[in-house]
């Protein structure tokens, strides 16, 4: 994925946590469709100022691509394992996990959210995050 393409997929709709997770379509494979519908309501911090959703897209497609459907400790050792370098890995990158430090602003906020979009904030900041967070999970699994 690039810049343009992240763009692109915004403009059709995909918000952040859907956008990393379809970065990972092929690698998914027929557990894409579950990925996708599994954050789906989880873009712009869950609209409650928390995790950003691209982070909790990244964190879904290690789970669905290390993870086990039922008690297994070794593979929820090996996803606890994938998170912690995960997060190393992202603090190197950015050091804010929520909407409100990545983007500086808090968009629950009205004044904000128009703030934010008058300066196109999202489209200034998040497709680099994306591209960031997506080589980092390319790199863990």
């Amino acid at each position: 994925m690039d810049r343009e393409l992240l763009i692109r997929l915004t403009d059709e709709g995909y918000d952040c946590a859907q956008i990393v997770v379809k970065a990972f379509e092929e690698e998914l494979g027929d557990s894409y469709g579950a990925a996708m519908k599994s954050v789906s309501c989880m873009s712009m911090g869950l609209l409650q100022g928390t995790l950003c959703g691209a982070v909790i897209g990244a964190l879904t497609v290690i789970g669905f691509m290390c993870g086990s459907e039922g008690p297994d400790p070794s593979s929820k050792g090996m996803c606890m394992i994938k998170r912690e370098m995960f997060f190393s890995e992202y603090r190197r990158m950015t050091s804010g996990i929520t909407c409100p430090e990545i983007l500086g602003l808090d968009v629950r906020n009205n004044e904000d959210n128009i703030r934010a979009l008058k300066e196109n904030l999202f489209m200034r900041r998040c497709p680099d995050l994306f591209l960031g967070i997506i080589k980092i999970v390319k790199g863990l699994i």
